[in-house]
């Protein structure tokens, strides 16, 4: 007989594992050269591209640089927090560089986060990105039982910006 979760959200599959990182070029090179992984897209992670940004429940404005690589199945984020209030910031202050948060796909990041927030979770950090038709949005919950901070994303078909390459 199949047990049956309580959950009220499923997680079907980690899309990806996120670190933060204090030198975005430095790690990711290092990570190419040792592990072969990349080649890595690299974004300016801002307005305009990322929009209607929340930092624990108001608005605020930061910008990141973010690196993408796939890895399998898994998509490896390095974030390297550049200017503003942010919970990648945050992360380097009290734990210094490292593993930082996993995300799934969702089809309503809102709807998932509000469960989570009823199940005694609050977002840390949410916005929006890319065109906005495509309706992409992430939402990051430290779901402190579990020992991690988790991201439900909802990723349209694109991101909305042209990454640089590495290596080119």
């Amino acid at each position: 007989m199949a047990q049956v979760s309580p959950a009220k959200i499923e997680c079907k599959g980690i899309n990806q594992i996120a670190i933060v990182v204090e030198d975005l070029e430095r790690v990711s090179e290092n990570y190419w050269t040792i592990l072969g992984i990349g080649p890595w897209a690299i974004y300016d992670w801002e307005a305009p591209l990322v929009y209607e940004r929340k930092y624990h429940g108001q608005s605020a404005w930061a910008r990141e640089r973010i690196a993408l690589a796939q890895v399998g199945g898994v998509q490896l984020e390095l974030v390297q927090p550049v200017e503003g209030p942010s919970i990648y910031a945050d992360w380097l202050k009290e734990h210094g560089e490292g593993l930082h948060h996993m995300n799934f796909l969702v089809d309503d990041v809102d709807e998932a986060c509000e469960i989570l927030a009823q199940e005694g979770f609050p977002s840390l950090q949410s916005g929006k990105f890319g065109p906005r038709e495509q309706k992409g949005a992430y939402n990051y919950v430290d779901i402190w039982p579990l020992r991690a901070i988790w991201e439900p994303v909802h990723i349209g078909e694109e991101i909305g910006a042209e990454p640089i390459m590495w290596p080119a």
